[in-house]
C-alpha cells in the first residue's frame, strides 16, 4: 500500500479570498471578499494523489481496474489521478484511514487555500502575482489544450513545499458549497443532482484556460457524482503529535 507523502501546514490567522470581483468579469461567480479565518496545523499530501495512489486503493477495493479507470492500466503512474469524484475521493480518504489508522481526510475549502498560498497573503497565485507560465499546468489558450496532465513535481513547489496547488488537476474539498458560500447560490447541474448538494473544487487543471480559475482564492462546484478528466483530489491528515 502505497502512502502519500505529507506536509504540514502550521496553524495562524490567514487572510483568504480576493477583493469582490463583478458579475460582467465574465466568471461564473462573484467572488468572496478578503476575510480573515483561523486555523490550528494540519498535514496535506505534498502532491496530489497519484494514478499509482488511486490505483493502489482500486485495486484493493474493487480489485480491478475497469470502466472509468481502465485508462489507469496504460498511464504514467506519477501522474496525478483523475477521473475522480467527490464520492470516490471520500471513500479513497476512509480506505487510507482504515489502512493506516492516521486521520487521513479531504481537506477543507480553507485549509486548501491556506496551503495553496504557501505562506504569501495578497497574492494572486502560491508564487505571487506573476504570470503562470511556465510555473504551472495549464492551456494558456483553447487550441493549447494537452492530451494529458504533466507528472506532479513537474514545476516548483510554493513556499509550504507542496507541488502543484494550481493547475495539473482540480482538487475536491470536503465542504458543500452552500455552506461555504453565502451569497452566491451553486449552478452546475451536468448529473441530474440539485445544485444544492454541489462541493467545492479548486486549483484549476491542465485543461484551464481562464487564468483567474488559477488563483489561490478561486473556488468551483461541481455534484458529488460527477467525473471528468480533470478532477481529481489531495488527501489532509489532522495532526496528532506535535
Amino acid at each position: 500500500m502505497f502512502e502519500p507523502k505529507m506536509i504540514k501546514v502550521p496553524g495562524g490567522t490567514y487572510t483568504l479570498g480576493v477583493p469582490s470581483i463583478g458579475a460582467d468579469s465574465g466568471l461564473q461567480h462573484v467572488w468572496l471578499s478578503p476575510r480573515v479565518t483561523q486555523s490550528i496545523a494540519f498535514l496535506i499530501g505534498e502532491t496530489a494523489v497519484t494514478v499509482k495512489e488511486f490505483k493502489a486503493f482500486l485495486l484493493d477495493t474493487k480489485g480491478v481496474l475497469d470502466g472509468d479507470y481502465e485508462c489507469y492500466n496504460t498511464m504514467d503512474e506519477t501522474l496525478p489521478a483523475g477521473v475522480i469524484a467527490w464520492d470516490d475521493a471520500a471513500e479513497y480518504a476512509r480506505w487510507l484511514k482504515e489502512k493506516t489508522g492516521k486521520p487521513y481526510r479531504m481537506p477543507t475549502a480553507a485549509e486548501w487555500e491556506i496551503a495553496a498560498r504557501g505562506g504569501l497573503e495578497g497574492k494572486k497565485f502560491p508564487w505571487g502575482d506573476e504570470s503562470p507560465a511556465g510555473r504551472c499546468d495549464y492551456a494558456e489558450s483553447a487550441d493549447s489544450k494537452p492530451l494529458l496532465p504533466k507528472p506532479v513535481k513537474s514545476y516548483e513547489p510554493n513556499g509550504y513545499g507542496l507541488y502543484d496547488m494550481v493547475g495539473n488537476m482540480w482538487c475536491w474539498c470536503s465542504d458543500l458549497w452552500v455552506d461555504y458560500v453565502k451569497h452566491d447560490p451553486p449552478l452546475n447541474t451536468p448529473t441530474n443532482k440539485p445544485a444544492e448538494s454541489n462541493t467545492i473544487l479548486r486549483g484549476g487543471s491542465y485543461l484551464t484556460t481562464i487564468v483567474e480559475n488559477l488563483w489561490c482564492a478561486y473556488i468551483h462546484e461541481d455534484p458529488t457524482d460527477l467525473r471528468h478528466a480533470c478532477l481529481g483530489m489531495r488527501v489532509a491528515c489532522d495532526v496528532t503529535e506535535e
